[in-house]
């Protein structure tokens, strides 16, 4: 799926674009909770370690259950990122939700945080999502050297 926003990736054949808000992309199915968000930040003032580790604070706050499994630096195509993993009660339902973000600054200073969320119960049958999205990201700077 080529995005208007610059970047590609890889998506369900039963998903689509849904809607973009302050930058936030959302792609998803018709039904059922699971979905991909993607941030776009252009110039972004931070590192993804740090901008990761101020979203968990906002969300170990609001989130019933909180619990880390993952927060740490690391490489993704080459730039520096981070990856948070983490699950949470989801208050309307009770159910155990499940996500995990990958972030990285580009190259040209643009943070990409790609984003996976479901159902914890699901998580081992639909974790291929995103991996299949890391695995096939690219943006338009890699398209055109920079």
């Amino acid at each position: 799926m080529a995005d208007p926003a610059g970047f590609s990736f890889a998506i369900p054949d039963v998903w689509y674009r849904r809607k973009e808000v302050n930058g936030q992309i959302t792609y998803a199915g018709s039904t059922g909770m699971s979905h991909i968000l993607v941030g776009v930040v252009r110039s972004a003032p931070y590192t993804s370690l740090e901008n990761l580790t101020a979203i968990e604070a906002r969300s170990r706050s609001r989130n019933a259950d909180y619990r880390r499994l993952r927060l740490e630096a690391n490489t993704f195509h080459g730039r520096p990122g981070a990856i948070w993993e983490y699950t949470y009660t989801h208050a309307g339902s009770g159910e155990t939700i499940h996500g995990i973000d990958q972030s990285y600054v580009d190259e040209d200073g643009t943070e990409y945080a790609i984003y996976f969320t479901e159902r914890d119960r699901y998580w081992a049958d639909t974790e291929h999502v995103f991996r299949t999205a890391l695995s096939t990201w690219t943006t338009d700077a890699a398209f055109t050297g920079g």
